[in-house]
């Protein structure tokens, strides 16, 4: 028979390895996961962006995803729901020189009892729609090709030029110069449009450029729903 103070001994000994394991052991919290998960997501360390993502999203993850390369990402409110957990999220990239802020709702869901972001619900809450600087963007683009349309125009009205002149000649030396005047009127009138066009797409794109650079976005205070 084991004497009582044995049994007490071997009793205390169980409790306070059991305290010291369960000590050891601390779920980490959903924003530190989801901080972990995009510091990988910044430098395209697929390995560790896999880490951090839910087992049925990580092949999602790969070297030729650059969406969000060099990203800077700030976090918002966060709403933990059960097994859920969605935090609002600010990524702020560069595009085409021009800085631009995308929100996102990084969404995490707990695996084996551990926080996981769900690559594949995070990237559906991306907004695709056209920020102010890319449709200046896309405008800018066009003004080119309106520009490079108006000198092939010119070019191709260059070469016909003598064959005008030859009309104008038969047609009479009043008819031919109103004819050159109001040519010369017309390319002028379509130049200045589109330097005018220029020239309010580089001012828009600096103004955007410089509100982009003057905000910080800061992170809003943080609310946990249990």
């Amino acid at each position: 028979m084991i004497p009582e103070r044995f049994r007490l001994g071997w009793v205390y000994v169980a409790i306070v390895t059991i305290t010291l394991m369960s000590g050891c052991h601390t779920d980490k919290p959903p924003q530190e996961i989801a901080q972990h998960f995009w510091d990988a997501m910044k430098v395209q360390d697929v390995e560790n962006g896999r880490k951090y993502a839910t087992t049925s999203t990580r092949t999602l993850i790969d070297t030729s995803d650059e969406q969000f390369k060099d990203a800077v990402v700030t976090f918002g409110k966060i709403i933990i729901d059960g097994d859920l957990t969605t935090i609002d999220t600010s990524v702020r990239l560069q595009k085409h020189g021009t800085e631009t802020t995308i929100p996102i709702q990084t969404i995490l869901k707990k695996e084996d009892g551990e926080w996981r972001v769900d690559y594949a619900q995070t990237k559906e809450t991306i907004k695709e729609d056209d920020t102010f600087s890319d449709i200046a963007k896309k405008l800018e683009a066009l003004g080119g090709k309106l520009s490079e349309r108006m000198d092939e125009a010119l070019g191709e009205i260059k070469q016909k030029m003598p064959e005008y002149e030859e009309k104008m000649k038969k047609a009479g030396e009043a008819a031919s110069k109103k004819l050159d005047e109001a040519l010369q009127r017309y390319v002028t009138e379509i130049k200045k449009g589109i330097e005018k066009l220029g020239g309010i797409l580089d001012e828009v794109l600096k103004k955007e450029s410089d509100k982009g650079q003057q905000e910080k976005p800061e992170a809003e205070p943080k609310t946990m729903n249990l």
